[in-house]
């Protein structure tokens, strides 16, 4: 008489938590508009993977940017940890979401991705002097925006005048050419 074996397979019941599981494996998702919100969430992951350990973080990017200084934010808290975060640009970095993409200690981006830059948006209402007051701030700001883009890439003087004064839209191969990126995963 032989013996069969059970061979019953266990059924899965319960929900699995994606979130946790990333985390747990270090990925973060920044894929949203950049806002305060977000940027909250994003630096305390960051700061909570920095306690953990310091085995790299994947930051994986694809928005449409966003506001300055909730972008800024998160490069900050970034540059201040002691793991190395690696960006992935997986879908499209645009404005906000661009910069933070260069500022990765490793940058990757897929072979179907897209990168922009562009000038400084606001959509400020107020009286004609704070509004004067405010460009002049929104002139200074711009122009460490552009300098940190500049000293983070390979980017022309003249493609750094075009994305200041329009857009400039990238492709992954001229990302890896300009030095926006190291990585191009096809």
């Amino acid at each position: 008489m032989s013996k069969k074996r059970n061979k019953s397979k266990k059924k899965f019941t319960g929900d699995i938590d994606v979130d946790q599981i990333l985390l747990k494996y270090r990925q973060l998702f920044l894929f949203d508009v950049i806002d305060d919100k977000l940027a909250n969430r994003i630096n305390k992951e960051l700061y909570a993977l920095d306690k953990v350990s310091r085995k790299p973080i994947v930051l994986r990017i694809n928005s449409g940017g966003g506001s300055l200084p909730a972008g800024f934010s998160i490069i900050d808290t970034m540059k201040t940890l002691h793991c190395p975060v690696i960006t992935v640009v997986t879908g499209y970095a645009c404005s906000m979401a661009g910069i933070i993409a260069v500022a990765g200690d490793q940058r990757v981006i897929f072979r179907h991705a897209i990168w922009m830059s562009h000038d400084l948006s606001s959509y400020n209402c107020d009286y004609a002097t704070k509004m004067i007051d405010y460009a002049d701030f929104l002139k200074r700001q711009q122009k460490r925006l552009f300098e940190f883009l500049g000293s983070h890439t390979k980017l022309s003087q003249a493609e750094l005048t075009k994305a200041r004064n329009g857009e400039l839209w990238l492709f992954a191969d001229e990302c890896k050419q300009k030095g926006i990126v190291d990585i191009v995963v096809k």
